[in-house]
């Protein structure tokens, strides 16, 4: 298991699935073949699959561990959900929870459960399925969504049009009937070390979460990238983009801003080690993986 320390802080990742999961052009829908052959050479096999075509990507959340909070940042999938519009998430089985133990995380010991944003694979575990019953998973724990978020997806959930599962009604209303949501700004301080910024355009209420200790700094940046050719291509906007404008002004301003710096770059689904840092490249941008223990892998 990959971790990181910031001081006293400690930050590792638990994965829930990690493999080729979508089609390139399809959730880059402004790509073009010929963009994605001029990065082929770096792409295969790592982080672009040859035999199935597909995007290796990585479904996980990050927890940091203070010494005064336990919080988990992201609930991926979940287990057990109807999802049938997207197979990927479809009554998954995968042994999250036991991951989260092995880190030595109970889901009694968190303190704070965070979102980055309120897409379904973000928000599974937020509950899991208990006698018939959707249950939170983390029964002490606050659930902090950005007010913006909500009231957008709370909008756009209600809309005649909207065909996505419906991970509203088994995966955040369960957390907010028990009166564990707590609805904050997108600069909310959850300690003076861990605090949320706006990285909004992904969604209308996207954030990061700035973690600094130790002399170092890192940045949970959610999807505001997806997979590390938005470096090399910052303009490619996934299909999921709520906003791509600004999507993709925020992704180039968050990129130039962290470029050749030592701020360790935290993302929510390139795959293993999922964190790195932003190196300039030609006009462009590239990213370089560390291992949490030193060791780095170009991407």
């Amino acid at each position: 298991m990959n971790r990181w320390e910031f001081g006293q802080i400690e930050v590792f990742r638990v994965v829930e699935q990690e493999r080729p999961l979508l089609n390139p052009e399809v959730l880059y829908p402004t790509s073009t073949p010929g963009g994605w052959a001029a990065h082929e050479g770096w792409l295969k096999p790592e982080f672009l699959d040859p035999v199935s075509g597909d995007l290796v990507m990585s479904i996980h959340s990050f927890v940091i561990r203070t010494p005064r909070h336990t919080i988990l940042v992201d609930a991926c999938g979940g287990n057990d959900k109807a999802r049938p519009g997207k197979p990927r998430y479809h009554m998954n089985r995968f042994p999250y929870l036991e991951r989260l133990a092995a880190a030595g995380v109970t889901p009694d010991a968190v303190d704070y459960v965070v979102f980055t944003h309120l897409h379904v694979d973000h928000v599974g575990w937020s509950t899991t399925l208990s006698d018939g019953r959707w249950v939170p998973t983390f029964p002490r724990a606050k659930y902090l969504i950005p007010r913006i978020e909500w009231e957008f997806w709370r909008e756009e959930y209600s809309r005649p049009g909207f065909t996505d599962d419906p991970y509203y009604e088994d995966s955040l209303l369960p957390v907010l009937d028990a009166g564990q949501v707590v609805f904050v700004e997108t600069d909310h301080v959850i300690e003076e070390a861990v605090r949320l910024e706006s990285l909004a355009g992904h969604t209308p209420g996207h954030v990061g979460i700035r973690i600094t200790g130790g002399g170092r700094e890192g940045i949970m940046c959610g999807d505001l990238m997806h997979h590390p050719i938005q470096c090399a291509e910052p303009e490619w906007n996934s299909c999921f983009c709520v906003d791509p404008a600004r999507a993709a002004a925020t992704r180039r301003t968050f990129l130039a801003r962290y470029a050749d710096t030592d701020t360790l770059v935290m993302t929510a689904h390139f795959r293993t080690p999922g964190v790195g840092r932003i190196a300039a490249s030609g006009g462009a941008w590239r990213f370089v993986f560390d291992e949490g223990d030193g060791g780095n892998r170009r991407g």
